[in-house]
């Protein structure tokens, strides 16, 4: 796995503690207005019930219409650059919205949101698949990443509750925007690789096995030899990337539904979560409605960080049927509690509103619902990388980590457009459809279809790879000298046979 390596290379190191902080604050911030805005715009401008589902709902509709813009944006500036310039501008356009109290202003700042998210998420999915190019490496830093979108959804809106509870519409948002400028200058720093040092130049020799035991060979210096930049190196490898159709393989096209009608299901309760526990709870207070959201995601942090043991143990497909089939109960369950199933469908669970069974039921809902999305949608990314990276290594014989530069922007912008159109038709259809079924009904209806999607996984043959890509055959020197790992740095010497010849390499 990826963590002794990746704790002794500082540049790793920082790569994905900067990455997993940029994203656990943006997170946080988009998430933070779920337990009062609602209200608020309700009681300043007059927002009915679809007009903050449509506020809701431009954020990730932006995110999604700038995914493509987003990925060129990143293929010529370089991942690294561009994640700095998605979190100044998610700063600028959270400032702005604290300061805004119209429907339309809202909506302008949202879209900022939006086009900046796209640009944040898809850098660091790329700078990720750059660094952590094996596998099961990205797999482990994926659930990492996971656990933060999870704390996130657990502290935005707990936070956001108390903070809109004590200062106001702007203390939110405000608050937001200063974290966002703090990490934009700590987004820019990179240490070197190595441990802070520079990393060691190597000397690369190919000879012959009868050389390699003390005849003559052929020294080559690595600034010689272009194919070695990727060894030992962080950096995105200079590669032609692939378009979205050409990574689109079988398993990518059955599991990228996952990517849609997960955010679609939280992209619904945003908007609404806060009155189904007014109708299920009473009248509670904003900052108690922020912590009974935020509450699933406590301990799906610690559960998402098993999900690539699990993966290996069990297969990609089995985890995410087990996510999917938990999403299929608990939005049912989520809509027959609450009490307008009666009028919807005509059945609600029997309990009494505010009752102990029905806070009970509450808080199991919301554990179940963070277990369900740890299962179901963690392995999405990973899956999705693998199964193109795979083709691509396959088709075009490069090593793994080319062939993850390769396919890395167009996965990623297609991973975070599928989420972004998902989490954007949630709250409008979401909204459109409790208007005639209200709670209750919309979500039994989700629940079913869940069900459809969990069928799907079970009919549908496939077979994620298990063999590590790194064991693919490579037919010359060359692609033998593409795969050194860069855990070589430490200063030993490698030996790869390829019929008769041996690659050494060793830090000079």
């Amino acid at each position: 796995m990826a963590r002794g390596p990746v704790w002794r290379d500082a540049k790793k190191r920082w790569i994905l503690v900067s990455g997993l902080m940029s994203f656990l604050l943006s997170i946080a911030m988009l998430y933070q207005m779920s337990p009062f805005f609602a209200k608020y715009a309700e009681a300043t401008a007059g927002a009915d019930s679809g007009s903050v589902g449509f506020i809701f709902a431009v954020l990730p509709f932006s995110a999604f219409a700038f995914s493509v813009p987003a990925a060129k944006f990143i293929t010529r500036v370089g991942a690294r650059m561009a994640m700095p310039v998605g979190l100044f501008f998610l700063a600028i356009s959270s400032l702005l919205f604290g300061l805004s109290d119209s429907i339309f202003w809202w909506t302008i700042w949202r879209c900022l949101q939006g086009a900046s998210a796209s640009i944040v998420y898809s850098a660091v999915s790329v700078l990720f698949a750059n660094a952590f190019s094996n596998p099961n490496d990205f797999a482990w830093v994926s659930s990492l990443q996971e656990a933060m979108s999870n704390l996130g959804f657990s502290i935005g809106p707990t936070m956001g509750g108390f903070l809109f509870q004590y200062g106001g519409f702007f203390a939110p948002f405000g608050v937001s925007a200063v974290g966002h400028l703090l990490f934009v200058g700590l987004s820019c720093y990179s240490p070197q690789s190595g441990g802070g040092g520079n990393t060691p130049k190597k000397k690369v020799t190919a000879s012959s096995g009868s050389e390699a035991k003390g005849g003559s060979s052929n020294d080559i210096d690595e600034k010689e030899a272009p194919l070695l930049e990727e060894c030992g190196s962080d950096d995105e490898p200079e590669v032609e990337h692939a378009n979205m159709v050409d990574v689109m393989t079988r398993e990518v096209m059955l599991v990228l539904p996952a990517g849609i009608i997960i955010p679609a299901l939280f992209g619904a309760l945003d908007p609404v979560f806060a009155r189904h526990y007014d109708h299920c709870l009473g009248n509670i207070s904003p900052g108690t409605t922020g912590t009974l959201i935020g509450v699933w995601a406590f301990p799906s942090v610690a559960m998402a960080l098993a999900v690539p043991a699990l993966m290996e143990k069990f297969t990609a497909r089995v985890v995410m049927m087990i996510g999917i089939f938990g999403f299929v109960c608990v939005s049912s369950l989520l809509g027959l509690s609450d009490p307008s199933a009666r009028d919807s469908i005509g059945w609600a669970l029997p309990l009494e509103v505010g009752g102990y069974a029905q806070w009970a039921l509450q808080v199991f809902l919301g554990l179940a619902l963070g277990s369900s999305s740890i299962f179901g949608w963690t392995p999405v990314l990973p899956v999705m990388m693998e199964k193109a990276a795979e083709h691509v290594v396959r088709t075009q014989g490069v090593s793994t980590k080319i062939a993850m530069a390769i396919v890395s922007p167009a996965i990623s912008a297609l991973f975070n457009g599928a989420a972004s159109i998902g989490e954007a038709l949630g709250p409008i259809l979401g909204g459109m459809l409790i208007k005639k079924m209200e709670f209750g009904g919309t979500f039994v209806l989700m629940g079913l279809m869940f069900a459809v999607y969990f069928a799907v996984l079970v009919a549908v043959p496939w077979k994620p790879a298990t063999e590590h890509m790194s064991r693919t055959e490579m037919p010359s020197a060359p692609q033998l000298l593409r795969c050194v790992s860069s855990d070589l740095a430490g200063g030993h010497i490698l030996a790869m046979k390829e019929g008769g010849a041996t690659i050494h390499v060793e830090a000079v």
